[in-house]
């Protein structure tokens, strides 16, 4: 049994990702990853542009007519399940959290000049949305807009914005005199810098963006901008479900060869079953989390009301399970698995920080039980 033995696949689903993950098992084994990791943006910028030209991964879900391949959060659930089996520390998800906004807005002369770019991946892009705290909740620490002579300006600062160190645009929410608005920033602008925010996980740049009287374009504001802020937040907290979903697929695949090892080697029976028990549980995590994520962006693609709930539902289960998940796989490995330098401890660095990045596991409780706890 492998793990992907336990995803209800149509046909032409299973097609992309067996295609997908050959691909990324050539293009990026592990010692090519660290060897990424080590360069100044931290992915290998030519592997982006293949994924972009070859798979159209960046345009995914933009529709056809702006050069996407117009595919539903069902198959970028897939997608986004291989590159985090895989540990793919590009752009891609920043690119396509921004495009959905963008198309969210209904603006558009912005959609016809930029989502192109996206989807051929000759634009990065991403969205700056999260307090210090990883809320994407607008309160008194929110970006601020105001009207100037020539546009608007931005102030203030967004957290654990993903890839911003190398976007291009950057699609910012920010609070006007009549409410929220979204607004489009281009990185070279001046009044806008990006800086690296450490955190656990190697594989994610993450930055602190600041907005200093920054140059910024109005792109929606009012109900538009309502929904193509909730639209990114849905599509963030499914994504991150799919990619824990491949780590702990990876985990369990791991796990099994090694079971199978050990049992060749003639272990004791007790140690024998202990790896066994853990390949179980390992088997049980995959299958809940593979569930509640594809659950989540089934409920996303038919446009049921209750996707938001169910994206929070799929981001709690995957966060909690991957944790676990992966600090059972460094130690089961043993002296190898407590080696910094094995690949189990990528995985537990990713599974610990990709929490922070939508605020932690209360603020999907929060969400699921409702304003009054019921």
């Amino acid at each position: 049994m492998t793990s992907s033995d336990t995803l209800p696949l149509s046909e032409d689903q299973q097609a992309l990702q067996h295609t997908l993950r050959g691909f990324l098992a050539g293009q990026l084994p592990p010692a090519t990853l660290r060897a990424a990791l080590e360069t100044r943006p931290g992915y290998r910028p030519e592997l982006h542009a293949r994924l972009a030209r070859e798979f159209g991964l960046a345009g995914l879900t933009i529709p056809r007519e702006f050069g996407g391949r117009g595919l539903s959060q069902v198959e970028a659930s897939v997608v986004h399940s291989e590159l985090g089996r895989a540990l793919y520390p590009g752009p891609l998800l920043a690119t396509t959290l921004a495009g959905g906004m963008l198309l969210a807005t209904g603006n558009r002369a912005v959609q016809e000049r930029w989502l192109p770019m996206l989807a051929d991946g000759s634009v990065i892009a991403t969205v700056a949305a999260a307090g210090e705290g990883g809320h994407w909740v607008f309160g008194p620490d929110s970006v601020r807009a105001e009207r100037a002579p020539g546009g608007w300006r931005l102030y203030g600062h967004r957290w654990y914005v993903l890839a911003a160190h190398v976007a291009d645009i950057i699609v910012v929410p920010a609070i006007t005199e009549s409410g929220l608005a979204i607004f489009l920033v281009e990185s070279r602008s001046l009044g806008f810098t990006a800086s690296g925010q450490l955190g656990l996980d190697l594989t994610r740049r993450v930055c602190v963006t600041a907005f200093d009287e920054a140059p910024a374009l109005l792109v929606g504001e009012g109900k538009p901008a309502v929904a193509a802020l909730e639209r990114a937040e849905r599509d963030f907290l499914i994504a991150t479900a799919a990619e824990a979903a491949g780590g702990i697929g990876w985990c369990l695949d791991k796990a099994i060869a090694y079971a199978e090892n050990r049992e060749h080697f003639g272990q004791t029976i007790g140690a024998f079953q202990a790896v066994a028990q853990a390949c179980v549980d390992i088997l049980a995590a995959f299958q809940e989390v593979s569930a509640a994520a594809r659950h989540a962006a089934l409920t996303a693609a038919g446009g049921n009301p209750e996707a938001p709930k169910a994206a929070h539902v799929a981001a709690l289960r995957a966060g909690e399970a991957f944790r676990a998940v992966t600090e059972s796989a460094v130690h089961l490995f043993g002296g190898n698995g407590l080696n910094w330098e094995h690949d189990a401890h990528l995985y537990y660095r990713r599974a610990w920080s990709a929490e922070l990045l939508a605020g932690g596991p209360q603020a999907h409780r929060t969400v699921i039980s409702g304003p009054d706890g019921s």
